[in-house]
């Protein structure tokens, strides 16, 4: 009978679908080689077997904290038990599952019941298919010992640091760690010329910008397919994913900016850069001065002199210039072709001639759009008598102007609008019935003068009809009111321009005020380039156009 009885809960276990899951992050590694995903892994296939469960699948995280839920085993696992692939989850212990309470909480006490999942901890015995008044007190420790681990691993992070020793997971390009000593940087020779290119490009004043389109034109990797060819990681770019092997040769700007600030190259190791919160993670950037920073701890790629002109060159473009209307087009001039902003750069260094270029064409190349070269003086006068343009019609004739203004209104006339308000009128009083139908509906139903499928293929009618009325109604009252808006600006606009008439000059709050947008077109047809400039009045639906010829 015993024997029978054996097999019977054998051949039931045998049936049961486990999840054998594994973590180890860098705080667990103080708990000794037993904690290692390879061991965890043995042990727990060797006691599914000893108790007959059939392993369904292994999901490993490793180098991940038990603090949080983004993990990527532990999501794939979750998203395996939503689909009923899972009946047990088993772990070493509840800390390798969680070490946050709130989170062990909700697996154990919402998300397992839910999907019907029995989860076993084996050598802290936790098993939610028996009761244990035990388990949430374990969850509590867990977190504890992980907030005291941290605090220990962080204080170990800063003694490190205050020695001059590399604390990071990869070293900084150009830079690869010690084979002798992980927390000893040495320069990488296949990388290490690429950051001397940057800082020599640098030096020489050019920007990111520059130094990324050069980095392009010459076919120099960024440093994710680096990484990928060392093996170090596997991530790829939005811009491989996005132009394939032409995506390997575009970096980023931020990087770029943060190589040529990064005082690694001058063999300072700086360390402690963020401020971190237990359960929260990064709170934001410290500032420069807080730094812990240890000079002269490797072999510089880049000499001290060297470093110290970029970084003033990069204050000093960051200055403003000479000129008493720089910037007042700023957030203004878009590109007509692919919609990003136009940036204000000197075009002839003797002349200095101030030209407004599309930022992707300056980014990116001929490739990816055209520059739509305009002069900010020719854009300066286009505006300027625009303005002096519409102040004058707005002085000259007020009828005139203000009936040209209604036609852009969303009501084009005022017969559209006395429409437009009698359906309106219709649509409330439609509705009120229906409210009032609807109602007697719900009486009949509760006294029982019909039955519950005539209730529900009337009700059914009645309410959709209501939702529609209720939706067309909510558009023409929209239409309505802001055509009312419309108007209102329209009269505030008459007040406001004519005091531009006679304006002399343009101030960034006056062209803020006016206008909506200025969008640049160009034309390379033919040989030649024309320039469209389209001003979008913040009062007018359509621009005005008006061409310069290239």
């Amino acid at each position: 009978m015993m024997d029978s009885n054996f097999a019977a809960l054998q051949q039931l276990h045998s049936s049961l679908r486990v999840a054998i899951y594994c973590r180890l992050s860098k705080d667990d590694n103080l708990d000794g080689e037993s904690a290692s995903i390879h061991n965890q892994r043995d042990m727990l296939e060797t006691w599914c077997q000893e108790h007959g469960y059939t392993v369904a699948g292994v999901y490993a995280d490793d180098g991940y904290s038990g603090l949080y839920m983004d993990r990527p085993d532990f999501q794939r696992m979750l998203a395996d038990c939503k689909q009923g692939k899972i009946d047990i989850v088993v772990t070493k212990d509840m800390s390798r599952l969680t070490r946050n309470s709130t989170h062990s909480g909700q697996l154990r006490d919402e998300f397992f019941p839910k999907h019907h999942i029995r989860y076993i901890g084996v050598t802290d015995g936790v098993d939610t298919g028996k009761d244990d008044d035990l388990i949430a007190f374990r969850s509590v420790f867990n977190e504890i010992y992980s907030k005291d681990i941290g605090k220990k691993v962080h204080s170990s992070y800063v003694i490190k640091a205050k020695k001059g020793k590399f604390t990071g997971c990869i070293a900084p390009f150009g830079y690869m760690k010690s084979p002798e000593d992980k927390n000893f940087l040495i320069p990488d020779k296949d990388t290490a010329w690429i950051v001397q290119k940057i800082f020599g490009w640098a030096a020489e004043g050019h920007g990111t910008n520059w130094i990324r389109r050069r980095l392009e034109d010459e076919k120099i990797p960024a440093p994710c397919w680096w990484n990928r060819k060392k093996g170090l990681r596997n991530h790829v770019t939005k811009w491989e994913k996005e132009y394939g092997e032409k995506g390997i040769y575009m970096w980023d700007f931020s990087t770029i900016k943060q190589i040529i600030a990064n005082p690694v190259y001058i063999g300072t190791i700086a360390s402690q850069k963020a401020n971190y919160r237990f359960k929260v993670g990064w709170l934001g950037d410290k500032k420069p001065e807080e730094w812990i920073q240890v000079e002269n701890v490797h072999e510089p790629l880049v000499d001290i002199d060297t470093y110290n002109l970029v970084q003033e060159k990069v204050k000093m473009r960051k200055r403003p210039d000479a000129w008493g209307n720089y910037g007042i087009f700023a957030g203004l001039v878009k590109c007509g072709e692919c919609g990003s902003t136009m940036n204000q750069r000197v075009a002839n260094a003797k002349a200095k001639t101030r030209i407004l270029t599309c930022a992707k064409y300056n980014k990116y190349g001929v490739a990816h759009c055209s520059q739509h070269r305009l002069e900010l003086d020719t854009l300066y006068q286009i505006v300027l008598e625009q303005i002096r343009t519409c102040a004058a019609l707005a002085l000259a004739d007020e009828t005139k102007v203000m009936e040209e203004l209604r036609k852009s209104c969303q009501c084009d006339s005022e017969e559209e609008s006395r429409r437009m308000k009698a359906k309106l009128s219709e649509s409330a009083n439609r509705l009120s019935e229906l409210d009032v139908l609807i109602s007697k509906l719900y009486e009949d139903w509760v006294a029982g003068r019909i039955n519950e499928t005539n209730f529900t293929r009337m009700m059914e009618k009645a309410q959709g009809e209501q939702e529609a009325l209720q939706k067309k109604a909510d558009m023409m009252r929209e239409c309505l009111d802001g055509a009312a808006r419309e108007q209102e600006d329209n009269s505030k606009w008459l007040s406001l321009i004519r005091q531009y008439a006679d304006i002399k000059e343009l101030d960034r709050e006056m062209l803020h005020l006016l206008i909506k947008e200025i969008v640049v077109h160009e034309d390379l047809s033919e040989g030649r380039r024309n320039t469209t400039v389209e001003i979008h009045f913040n009062f007018m639906k359509q621009g005005n156009r008006l061409t310069v010829k290239g």
